[in-house]
């Protein structure tokens, strides 16, 4: 080897043992550069696919039903039902959330906060009420076809 590769190699590995020693908070004095990250640089892998026995695999480890896990996850009890059968497959949003509780299921079940007894939701009064929001599509199709909610108006 030239002693100008040695020379580089050198410089290389300070640079690396200095890289570490910031990181572990030895070093202070460091000159750190950071690179922002955008869209245009970047390249995020597409959640997995995720084959029933495993979906049903993913729920027996969070120990809940398909209700609680469509619950879990946003989706309804049939919804589950029909991946673990495989009728049909999970999109996009819902197989990330897979891919998190498989990895990380102590995550899902925190994002959720606890999974109460339906007989002490149903006693518990209820903590916020929200009005029903009108749709303005449901305002114009009424108002098109001339049909309107109150009869005799």
């Amino acid at each position: 080897m030239s002693e100008e590769h040695s020379k580089w190699g050198k410089l290389l590995i300070e640079g690396l043992e200095e890289a570490l020693a910031y990181t572990r908070g030895e070093a202070t004095d460091v000159r750190v550069h950071t690179v922002e990250v955008t869209a245009r640089k970047a390249h995020l892998e597409l959640p997995p696919y995720y084959p029933p026995h495993l979906i049903r695999e993913i729920r027996h480890k969070l120990s809940v039903s398909q209700a609680i896990f469509g619950q879990m996850l946003g989706v309804s009890a049939s919804s589950v039902r029909a991946w673990e059968q495989g009728k049909r497959e999970p999109e996009g949003p819902t197989r990330r959330l897979l891919q998190i509780a498989e990895r990380h299921p102590a995550v899902l079940k925190e994002a959720c906060d606890e999974v109460f007894d339906a007989a002490d939701v149903e006693s518990a009064p209820p903590q916020t009420l929200h009005a029903p929001v009108q749709s303005p599509r449901r305002d114009r199709l009424a108002a098109d076809t001339g049909f309107s909610r109150q009869r005799g108006s």
